[in-house]
């Protein structure tokens, strides 16, 4: 089972937030990243070096919201490949390559390392839309509300 994966960098840029107790795991920051990264088609490799492991499935409150993310992350990377919804024999080949229903992530090896793509992609996203790193909370996640809805596609 391939585990989600933060870059060391956002584990850093959160830590405040982490230190305050807003974030109660790091998956929370994975999460902030993957949702720029889904938002706005932004995708970006990590080497292991530079990334922490996290966990192999959808934590805590995530784990009602796991098929959602999953939605999110395959209707951005259709589109980053170029398939249509009318292709139907590209949608299944694309999406068959990137699930694995039976895994509590629902995704394959591959579909892993596409997902941590986006929240490493979305990493960059979050510097460029903030600079610094947030402080608070609630400054952040009124700042990141407005970010998202102005690039929401969905």
């Amino acid at each position: 089972m391939q585990p989600f994966r933060l870059r060391l960098e956002a584990r850093q840029w959160f830590k405040e937030l982490r230190d305050q107790k807003a974030f109660k795991t790091d998956f929370d920051a994975f999460y902030f990243c993957f949702i720029a990264g889904v938002t706005t088609k932004r995708k970006e490799a990590a080497s292991p070096e530079e990334t922490a492991e996290l966990v192999a499935y959808f934590p805590d409150r995530y784990s009602s919201r796991g098929k959602l993310l999953l939605g999110l992350f395959l209707k951005s990377e259709l589109e980053v490949l170029g398939v249509s919804m009318d292709e139907r024999r590209d949608v299944y080949s694309t999406i068959s390559r990137l699930v694995t229903p039976e895994a509590p992530n629902y995704l394959s090896v591959e579909g892993v390392r596409e997902f941590n793509k986006y929240a490493h992609g979305g990493y960059d996203q979050l510097i460029e839309w903030f600079g610094d790193k947030p402080r608070s909370l609630e400054t952040f996640l009124r700042g990141f509300k407005l970010k998202i809805d102005q690039h929401e596609e969905f």
